[in-house]
C-alpha cells in the first residue's frame, strides 16, 4: 500500500483500513515505547525531542458502525513519511509531492540535510528501501560521534610475561607457570579503543561497505572516508565470526556523559545488523520500518541555504540561539531570524497556516522589530508569493506577512532532473534573501 502524507484517504473498501487499528490514534512516542517493536523514527529515535513530535499520531483512524458493522472509514496520514511492515503488510508513506515510486522528495531532502551525495536511485523491494534509508543515517551520525574522539572504555586484560604490571592472578600463575620459566600471570584494567561499541560499529561497516549503495555512501566525502579508517585502525582484534557476539553485548545502550553521540549510532547500527532478522522474523502485531518526520526535514533542508545567508537557526532541542520576551524570561525559539534587514522566517511544511502560526510569527516581528515575517511552504504549483501590509506597528515601519509558496518539481523524468530543478528553485530563493523583499 502507498500513502502519502498529510492526506485523508476513504474508501468502500475499508477493511484495509481498519488493519490499522492497533496502531492508528497512538502517539508516535507510545509505538515507540511498545516492547517488541523495532521502529525508528528519525529524529525522535535518536535524540531526546523537546518539540511535539513524539505526541503526533503516525494514522488517525475515524469510523462510522452501524449494527455492530462498520459503515465508513476515514484514515489520515500526518507528517511521519517512510516504510514500515505492519502485521506483514507492507506500507510506503510517501511525501505528498511525489510523483513516483522513489519519492525523489524525500530522498533530496535526506541528501541535504545528511550532507550525501547520490545521483542515481535504485529500484528495489520495499525492504531494500528501508535498508538504504537506514543507510543515509550512518556517515551523519559516525561523524558526529568521532567528533568526540575515538570511544574509550576500560576493559580487563590477562597477560603473562615478565613486565608485570597489573594484579597478580595466582591461580593461574600457579597454573601455567610452574615449573617457574620467568613469566608472571597478572590481570589489568586500562583503556581500551578496541571494545563492544567500536567493534559494533566496525562490524557495521563492513556489513554495508558489501552493498553497492553501503559503499558509495562510505566513500561518499574525505571525511567519511577519513572517519571510517579511524574505526578500522582502532580495532584490530575485529573477526567477522563474532558479530552475533558482538551484537549481544551492546544489548545496553550506552549512556555516557561525555561519549553521548555514540548513543544514536549505536542505536542505528543494532538496527542495521539487525535488518535481516527483522525482515524475516517479524512477530504478530509488531511493526517494524524506518520513518521520517518531513516537517523537520523540511526545516534543516531550508536551514542548509538560510544560515548561509545570514539566518540564525535557533534550536530548542540544545537550547541554543533562542530568544526571550521578557527579560529573562518566556524564552521563544524562531525558525530563522536575521538582525540586519528584521527579517523572520518560518518553515512550514503543512497544507494550510494556522491563526497560531500568524499570531507567533507577528509576536517574532514585534520582538525583534521585524519588517519582514515570512512563511515558506512547499508546493506543487508555480512560484508565487502573497504580501499582507500589517496594522498596528507595521502601519509606520512598512511590515509585511509573506507567505512563500516553494515550487516542488512534479514533471521530472529522472532523479538527475529532479536534482537539477530543485538546484534552479534554490537559487531563486537566494536571490529572494539577498534582496531581503
Amino acid at each position: 500500500m502507498i500513502l502519502k502524507d498529510n492526506t485523508p484517504y476513504s474508501s468502500d473498501n475499508f477493511e484495509e483500513y481498519l488493519s490499522f487499528n492497533n496502531i492508528a490514534n497512538r502517539k508516535i512516542s507510545e509505538l515507540l515505547d511498545d516492547k517488541g517493536n523495532d521502529l525508528l523514527v528519525y529524529p525522535h529515535s535518536f535524540s531526546q525531542c523537546e518539540d511535539e513530535m513524539g505526541s503526533q499520531y503516525l494514522f488517525s483512524l475515524q469510523t462510522n458502525w452501524k449494527d455492530n458493522k462498520c459503515t465508513k472509514a476515514i484514515l489520515e496520514t500526518g507528517n511521519m513519511v517512510g516504510f514500515i511492515n505492519i502485521n506483514g503488510q507492507s506500507v510506503s508513506i510517501h511525501s505528498r509531492f511525489s510523483n513516483n515510486a522513489e519519492d525523489f522528495f524525500l530522498h533530496y531532502m535526506l541528501q541535504k540535510v545528511l550532507c550525501v551525495n547520490v545521483v542515481n536511485l535504485s529500484h528495489g523491494t520495499t525492504n531494500e528501501r528501508i535498508f538504504d534509508f537506514l543507510l543515509y543515517l550512518f556517515p551523519k551520525f559516525l561523524k558526529e560521534a568521532l567528533a568526540q574522539g575515538v570511544y574509550k572504555e576500560y576493559l580487563r586484560n590477562e597477560y603473562n610475561d615478565a613486565n608485570i604490571r597489573g594484579v597478580i592472578d595466582i591461580n593461574r600463575h600457579l597454573k601455567t607457570n610452574l615449573p617457574f620459566n620467568g613469566r608472571i600471570a597478572y590481570r589489568t584494567r586500562e583503556f581500551s579503543y578496541d571494545n563492544h561499541v567500536t567493534e559494533l560499529i566496525r562490524h557495521t561497516i563492513d556489513y554495508i561497505g558489501k552493498t553497492s549503495f553501503g559503499k558509495m555512501l562510505l566513500e561518499n566525502d574525505a571525511e567519511t572516508h577519513a572517519s571510517v579508517a579511524q574505526i578500522i585502525s582502532a580495532t584490530p582484534s575485529y573477526s567477522r565470526q563474532e558479530r552475533e557476539k558482538i551484537i549481544k553485548s551492546n544489548s545496553k545502550i550506552v549512556n555516557h556523559p561525555y561519549y553521548f553521540r555514540y548513543t544514536p549510532l549505536q542505536r542505528l547500527c543494532l538496527r542495521i545488523l539487525r535488518h535481516e532478522k527483522i525482515k524475516y522474523g517479524a512477530k504478530e502485531d509488531k511493526i517494524y520500518g524506518v520513518l521520517f518526520d518531513v516537517s523537520y526535514l523540511w526545516e534543516e533542508y531550508l536551514a542548509s541555504m538560510l544560515t548561509k545567508q545570514g539566518f540564525k537557526h535557533p534550536n530548542n532541542k540544545q537550547g541554543t540561539g533562542r530568544i526571550y520576551l521578557a527579560k529573562n524570561k518566556f524564552p521563544r525559539y524562531p525558525d530563522f531570524y536575521r538582525e540586519e534587514d528584521c527579517y523572520i522566517i518560518d518553515a512550514k511544511y503543512k497544507r494550510e497556516i494556522s491563526r497560531d502560526d500568524i499570531h507567533q510569527m507577528i509576536t517574532y516581528m514585534y520582538r525583534l522589530k521585524g519588517k519582514n515575517g515570512l512563511f515558506i511552504q512547499p508546493s506543487d504549483k508555480i512560484w508565487q508569493k502573497e504580501s499582507y501590509d500589517l496594522l498596528g506597528y507595521g502601519t509606520d515601519n512598512n511590515a509585511k506577512l509573506q507567505k512563500y509558496f516553494y515550487s516542488i518539481p512534479q514533471t521530472a523524468n529522472d532523479y538527475k532532473q529532479f536534482v537539477a530543478d530543485m538546484l534552479l528553485g534554490e537559487d531563486m530563493l537566494k536571490v529572494q534573501m539577498r534582496s531581503g523583499k
